[in-house]
């Protein structure tokens, strides 16, 4: 559907929400009735579905776009982000008879599937291989998850900031390892599951790196001292003028999927998409834990989440209300420093209560995105869904977090590895693919306190 018609729907729900908040906000100064509440209730979740629609139909008219261009997923000709181990016992690159094709990667990949249940892939599979060069009897995948121009783009429409992404020595993996196996867009489709399951990933600068050993993130803060005037040929200071240096260090954890177990029914389907489900599972389970423990963790033998690392920025006044004004004083509790590209992360719930809110002019907090890349914001920044924050205003519960959320940093070791499991099932005629991931996770604050929180009253 056309995301401007989409626009001009969503529009009509946000003046009838309107409504509904006025008549209990003017003289009235009332609860909803039942019936306005499930209205009110009904409203919000369409403009909720509406918003999905609209980034879909937006996403897709960009990738439109991108192959009438003639772009690869990845933007580079002739390279895939995937490689399949070290690859030293895969066939050289030179008894490839063709460049790897979109067919071949999903033929390739089904063979590998095939091979141990003891079904002998087919020859049209043994032959795809044999062009993109790749061995079927490999036990391991290595999924490296680079960013490609889609990626980028659904995380600078979801949070407003650009990701800096370090790639160092994953920035190049040749086809002729066995990289071109994975059906193309597998890759994405993966990352955009891991994206698409919390707010942390979407936010947080994510630093990737080829080996788990720790991280050292050196700090400065030199805020406390100023330069200053002297006389002429006067000396200048010799002490007390020292920067305070620190650093924080990001470790390496390591996660796992649980097994996703197939049936062998679907296995020998040639038509069920193998590839693009296990994506979908292995993405979603991997990006829940992730952005839970990136968002409560403690820091104790797991990523320090953001909710810990913040910084009290104000108490409100009450333990089940937040006044507009609290949430002003949280923006200004943040440097300027920081507040550009600044944006706030809340539970939707949390959001759904504030859209009711209005300042002391009677001018809504809460204002809808009407036009194409424009997102909702609050109190003029834009905002992130973080389903693992509090859920409700209630007392002592750390509702809203504001400042330079890309100050949070998520340290990713090498790719994500997949295994396929073949016996340990077979009782119920299943195979299990199962992956893993190494990851770790903090804020980065050098003593300036780039983001804060507003916690609610005891």
């Amino acid at each position: 559907m056309d995301p401007k018609k989409l626009r001009e729907e969503r529009a009509k729900l946000v003046k009838r929400m309107r409504e509904l908040s006025d008549a209990i906000n003017g003289d009235e100064k009332r609860d909803f009735t039942a019936e306005e509440q499930a209205e009110w209730e009904k409203l919000n979740g369409d403009y909720d579905a509406l918003t999905r629609q609209i980034e879909r139909a937006e996403r897709l008219a960009q990738f439109d776009a991108d192959e009438r261009a003639g772009n690869n997923p990845d933007g580079r000709a002739g390279r895939d982000p995937v490689n399949n181990g070290d690859g030293a016992d895969d066939p050289p690159a030179d008894r490839r008879t063709s460049e790897p094709t979109a067919e071949d990667r999903a033929l390739a990949f089904a063979g590998w599937c095939r091979l141990r249940m003891d079904l002998d892939p087919s020859a049209e599979q043994q032959a795809a291989a044999q062009r993109i060069g790749f061995r079927l009897d490999r036990k391991q995948l290595t999924v490296n998850l680079l960013p490609t121009p889609d990626i980028r783009r659904m995380q600078q429409a979801m949070a407003g900031v650009h990701p800096s992404l370090a790639r160092r020595a994953l920035g190049t993996v040749d086809v002729g390892t066995g990289g071109a196996l994975v059906p193309e867009g597998v890759v994405p489709r993966l990352e955009r599951a891991m994206l698409a399951f919390g707010g942390m990933l979407q936010v947080a600068e994510v630093i990737r790196t080829d080996g788990g050993g720790d991280l050292p993130w050196p700090t400065a803060n030199d805020t406390g001292n100023t330069g200053r005037r002297v006389a002429e040929s006067g000396p200048i200071a010799t002490s007390g003028k020292d920067p305070s240096f620190a650093q924080q260090v990001l470790h390496a954890y390591k996660y796992t999927s649980d097994a996703v177990l197939v049936p062998y029914e679907l296995l020998e389907d040639s038509a069920f998409d193998l590839a693009g489900v296990l994506a979908d599972m292995l993405g979603e389970r991997l990006g829940r834990i992730l952005n839970t423990e990136c968002t409560t963790g403690t820091g104790d033998a797991q990523p320090y989440g953001i909710i810990e690392a913040s910084t009290l920025g104000v108490t409100a006044a009450s333990a089940t209300a937040i006044d507009p004004d609290e949430l002003i004083q949280l923006i200004h509790s943040v440097d300027p420093a920081y507040r550009m590209n600044a944006r706030f992360m809340l539970h939707d719930s949390v959001i759904l209560y504030l859209r009711q809110l209005k300042d002391g002019e009677g001018r809504y907090l809460w204002q809808s995105g009407l036009q194409a890349g424009v997102p909702d914001t609050l109190l003029g920044y834009p905002i992130t869904v973080n389903q693992d924050m509090a859920s409700s205003v209630a007392a002592s519960a750390k509702t809203v977090v504001f400042g330079q959320l890309g100050a949070y940093k998520i340290r990713e070791v090498r790719g994500m590895r997949m295994y396929r499991l073949e016996e340990r099932y077979r009782d119920y005629d299943q195979d299990g693919f199962v992956a893993f991931i190494r990851r770790d996770g903090t804020l980065i604050d050098a003593g300036t306190h780039p983001v804060k929180h507003l916690q609610q009253h005891a």
